[in-house]
């Protein structure tokens, strides 16, 4: 990881990990009230959604509420628990990180709020499609 400025503490790389792992554990786990507390507000999530038939590519995209909404419904609950955080790169206020579980790869900036580390922008792919 390459930490590039005196303003990051021990303190701030703790909330980095944080906010990615209670992304994902959040997904896993059901717990709405997690995902919701570790995404900023403005939450743009995206994956590339690929047609079977043409091979197109289109972008599916998820709001802080299209994400929380899916927690809550436990979409990510029966899911395998297996999954790795790696803080790729912090620079002040803006981090990058990548969450690799058992079903996706996850690559997560992460920002430095008022209150916390939250998760802002995450581009995703399945492990498998289909």
């Amino acid at each position: 990881m390459a930490v590039r400025a005196d303003e990051i503490t021990e303190a701030d790389l703790v909330s980095i990990e944080r906010a990615a792992t209670d992304y994902i554990e959040a997904w896993l786990t059901g717990d709405a009230d997690r995902m919701a507390d570790c995404l900023h507000a403005d939450l743009s999530k995206r994956a590339f959604d690929v047609d079977a038939t043409t091979g197109d590519r289109s972008l599916d995209r998820m709001t802080h509420g299209d994400m929380v909404e899916a927690t809550a419904a436990g979409r990510g609950t029966k899911l395998p628990r297996d999954y790795t955080v790696t803080v790729f790169d912090v620079f002040r206020n803006v981090a990058s990180a990548k969450v690799d579980s058992a079903r996706y790869v996850d690559y997560l900036h992460i920002g430095r709020f008022a209150d916390r580390w939250r998760v802002l922008d995450v581009l995703w792919e399945p492990r498998t499609r289909g």
